[in-house]
């Protein structure tokens, strides 16, 4: 049995996490475009966040779905199964995205009292989420191509799709929002026309190399097992992250709109800077399934290059974190506010990261329930103590101190449990056995 190198993990990693990085980092940047727009397109895109989430919980399942299927495809050497895989998640979306969409619409009045949304930005927020269902539907697709790419492999062609995506989500909420005075409606355009571009080069990359074939397979029972096992766990994730962020965002309400647009600005550079953790996960997972002798020691690599990166992603923060706060908003209060949540929380990003690898890996080598089960306990544990301490203090800072104890001490047991459960197992296999025709 032979190990796999460190090299090989980071030639693998390095696209996965950059493409993470350019998405969110496109984001951020809208935000600040939304926040010259005016206040209060940034603070209904900030309330906006739990529903991103929700929407995130669909396209990164059905997306891990297909990098998962078709990296166990590579490592048996029928790369030619890509199709089948895409045509059988491709299915699910257009079912699962407009449902979820739908229904954030329908409940938009409860969704507002839950989250004390201010009544008169619930009219917007109910417009803006039907432009996001529509335009997200787009994106989707485009996403499974790019992911059914990271499972073959071909990291850097993956890296086409997601600059391709980011830098026209961009310009197209630059020009249409501040150029053309569309406003926060800006943003969808911007996701839709990028997600159709991204979907149509993504398409052009997997023919050419043959991995698009006739005759696909429009419902594969293999897939469909794969999604329970491994699809719906990691959408249990994010599904998590919605009710989480949602709930936090209950707690930092009564201190006004600035300090819940602030929060959210700076939970997505936090976002931002642990989403490398999910791309390295990643990296480390599909090797892991293409070399299921060698998982063991795959792990502890993958974990040692995770360590070092988020010692340097750490002292980056505290250098650049204030300046960065500034350029989200030009209404001082936000910007105070982003930094408060930054300067506290932002130490322990770090750990964030390190634990949301740890997490990815177990998700996507048959160890979904466990990964959930780890999260669900670490959020109700920040919302539990976080609520009464900020009850009685009435300081959203205690609910940041406790956000940041509680990475502290993740970072340790999380690792602790993957090390004792994954060399007690090798990646499942079974999900994607072949089919008969």
């Amino acid at each position: 049995m032979t190990s796999v190198p460190v090299r090989r993990i980071v030639a693998l990693a390095a696209p996965l996490a950059l493409s993470g990085v350019v998405v969110l980092g496109a984001q951020l940047v809208a935000i600040g475009i939304v926040g010259r727009i005016g206040d209060a397109a940034l603070y209904v895109r900030s309330v906006y966040l739990p529903a991103a989430f929700l929407f995130m919980a669909v396209t990164v399942g059905l997306g891990v779905t297909v990098q998962v299927a078709v990296a166990r495809a590579a490592g048996r050497g029928a790369p030619g199964e890509v199709s089948r895989h895409l045509a059988t998640v491709a299915r699910l979306a257009a079912i699962l995205q407009p449902s979820v969409g739908l229904a954030l619409i329908g409940a938009v009045w409860w969704f507002g009292d839950a989250l004390a949304i201010a009544p008169e930005h619930r009219g917007l927020l109910q417009l803006f989420l039907l432009a996001m269902t529509a335009a997200g539907a787009v994106s989707l697709c485009g996403e499974l191509c790019a992911a059914a790419l990271r499972g073959l492999g071909r990291g850097g062609a993956s890296i086409v799709l997601t600059i391709t995506f980011a830098a026209l989500n961009l310009a197209v909420v630059a020009v249409v929002g501040l150029g053309a005075g569309a406003g926060l409606m800006a943003v969808p355009v911007g996701f839709a026309v990028a997600g159709a571009a991204e979907l149509v080069v993504g398409l052009t990359l997997l023919h050419r190399r043959g991995n698009l074939r006739p005759g696909w397979r429009v419902r594969d029972a293999a897939t469909i097992r794969l999604v329970r096992s491994v699809g719906f766990p990691v959408a249990g994730s994010y599904l998590t992250l919605f009710v989480v962020n949602g709930l936090m965002l209950r707690i930092v309400a009564p201190s006004g709109q600035a300090t819940v647009a602030g929060f959210a600005a700076g939970y997505l550079l936090q976002t931002l800077l642990i989403v490398p953790g999910i791309g390295l996960g990643s990296a480390v997972a599909v090797l892991m399934n293409q070399r299921p002798d060698a998982a063991p020691g795959i792990f502890r690599r993958g974990l040692a290059l995770v360590v070092g990166c988020y010692a340097a992603v750490t002292l980056l923060l505290l250098a650049v974190g204030r300046p960065l706060a500034s350029l989200l908003s030009d209404n001082p209060e936000i910007v105070a506010a982003a930094w408060r949540y930054l300067a506290v929380v932002g130490p322990t990003f770090g750990c964030t990261g390190v634990v949301l690898a740890v997490l990815t890996v177990l998700e996507q080598v048959g160890h979904g329930p466990l990964a959930l089960g780890m999260t669900i306990f670490y959020f109700a544990t920040i919302l539990v103590v976080g609520a009464l301490l900020v009850a009685a203090s009435r300081d959203v800072g205690d609910l940041y101190r406790t956000i940041a104890v509680a990475a502290a001490i993740s970072v340790v047991t999380a690792p602790a449990i993957a090390l004792f459960v994954l060399p007690a197992a090798a990646p499942r296999r079974r999900d994607t056995a072949p089919v008969r025709s």
